[in-house]
């Protein structure tokens, strides 16, 4: 089978350029309209022109003579792989293959594939220790059940074998549009994905799954586009421009006045760190309500916020944006905060408590609420209780997720987590495709919540000002992580790293 890998589309993935994302449903109703067009064969065609651009990542990347496994499953996934093989063996790799699941019932364009495979000569193997390299083509994206006990076993041993891995189209074991194991995956060095990039390779578990990021679009590239992504990630090239110049003749009101209202009993922290960040990502002015107990710690910490523990009512008068939530606690001091700061009908970020709030309401008080001028930002257990299911169900299916939050309480949307994803109040989709483990500790997203309510209170709207929000929370954890031995941080690191995130 003679293929010229020089005309094989093959890209590497920049995930600081923006990213068309596209479900796996998208990406098999492109491959069938393909098909259709390119006749009685096309599935084989395609199959051909993948296992072409794995030959060429492998010739770029691993250079023959190597030894190579190929761990092939019995769907077209193996077919890729088998096609692979038969490439690779007449390009002078000792490529061998090793069969899972039932082959017996393989379909016609993987079936034809195996037999291209055993003509060229590739051996069936149970095992081959002396490889060098492993090729992943057990499960390709239409994946959606959890793995059985011996697939599971197979892919631990894939991922404790200590050798670089391949993985055909997306590791398997992963699910293609939510980024999570079922209930593990392989861990792969490297990945080709075919025809476009799935969410899932770019969010949650994908993100420590896929290795280096390859793409080739097997030429169907105007099919897909015709059809429509589901989403696009977010990067600093996006976001340029948001944050609007400054001129020189402006004062402090001319940047928004930011009022964070939270910090019960015992609780002070929460909102002295949105009161912070607030401050340090440009709001013109920040005051905070909070408990009388809370008040010295917040002068001390930032003498610039106007902290208060009395008239409620004036600040809110005053205010171009609240910020409510962090902290506030869920007895009758914050429940009668929520229901004057809602009365005002202003720009808001709710967060943490007021969520809750908003959450045990009835879905006629929800209903009510519904307004686009407000920014609500949950945490996948948040998310749950707004949308009365299980947090397991948010993170099995995040942009489904996320939609539907944004219909059914408006404004813009960002569900936390590793890959934030963003509503804004038309309905698209965006995503941060990277996450920082320095940011699993308490109170960063207190921090994130300040920082939006700044940009929200210096002109950005909802979504503007979560994409570049979520953007300088996370680069800020970056910068200030690769400064230190140890991966973690504590959410105040991140508050003068933030005003040189904004400079740069």
């Amino acid at each position: 089978m003679p293929t010229d890998t020089c005309t094989t589309e093959l890209y590497p993935v920049d995930t600081r350029q923006s990213q068309a994302l596209y479900t796996a449903q998208s990406i098999a109703k492109a491959e069938h309209q393909a098909i259709t067009e390119l006749g009685n064969n096309g599935g084989y065609i395609l199959m051909q022109r993948a296992a072409a651009a794995l030959l060429k990542l492998l010739q770029q990347q691993w250079p023959a003579p190597r030894s190579i496994l190929v761990y092939a499953g019995s769907g077209n996934n193996g077919g890729d792989g088998y096609l692979l093989a038969a490439l690779a063996r007449a390009s002078g790799y000792d490529i061998r293959l090793l069969q899972h699941g039932d082959h017996s019932a393989l379909g016609t364009t993987a079936k034809q594939a195996a037999a291209e495979a055993a003509k060229a000569g590739v051996p069936l193997v149970e095992e081959f220790a002396e490889a060098q390299l492993l090729i992943d083509a057990l499960f390709g994206t239409g994946l959606s059940r959890p793995l059985d006990e011996p697939t599971t076993a197979l892919i631990s041993e894939i991922n404790n074998s200590g050798k670089p891995v391949l993985a055909v189209d997306i590791p398997s074991g992963l699910h293609a549009n939510s980024g999570a194991v079922m209930p593990v995956a392989v861990k792969a060095s490297a990945t080709l994905s075919f025809i476009g990039l799935k969410p899932g390779l770019l969010m949650q578990d994908g993100l420590d799954h896929c290795g280096e990021l390859w793409l080739s679009p097997l030429q169907l590239s105007p099919v897909l586009a015709s059809i429509g992504p589901i989403c696009h990630s977010i990067t600093a090239n996006t976001l340029q421009g948001l944050l609007p110049e400054r001129a020189a003749n402006s004062h402090k009101g001319h940047y928004g006045h930011v009022l964070v209202i939270g910090g019960d009993h015992g609780y002070g922290g929460a909102a002295i760190m949105t009161a912070q960040a607030a401050v340090n990502c440009g709001a013109g002015m920040v005051s905070l309500y909070s408990r009388s107990e809370h008040i010295s710690a917040m002068l001390s910490r930032q003498p610039e916020v106007m902290a208060s523990s009395t008239d409620c009512a004036h600040l809110l008068q005053v205010a171009d944006v609240i910020a409510i939530g962090p902290g506030l606690g869920r007895q009758s001091w914050g429940q009668a905060l929520m229901v004057q700061a809602l009365a005002t009908n202003k720009p808001m970020l709710l967060d943490a408590d007021a969520l809750n709030y908003i959450a045990g309401l009835t879905e006629t008080a929800q209903a009510a609420l519904k307004r686009q001028n407000w920014v609500l930002t949950p945490h996948p257990g948040e998310a749950a209780r707004l949308l009365n299911c299980s947090s397991q169900q948010i993170q099995q299916d995040r942009l489904a997720a996320v939609s539907q939050l944004q219909q059914r309480f408006g404004g813009a949307v960002l569900l936390k987590g590793a890959g934030t994803l963003i509503c804004d109040q038309s309905g698209e989709v965006t995503l941060l495709a990277a996450a920082s483990p320095a940011l699993a500790s308490g109170g960063m997203g207190d921090v994130l919540s300040g920082i939006i309510a700044a940009l929200l209170a210096q002109g950005l709207n909802g979504a503007a000002a979560c994409q570049l929000g979520a953007w300088l929370h996370l680069n800020a954890s970056i910068c200030l992580a690769r400064q230190q031995p140890h991966p973690w941080l504590v959410a105040t690191d991140l508050i003068p790293q933030l005003k040189l995130q904004l400079i740069n």
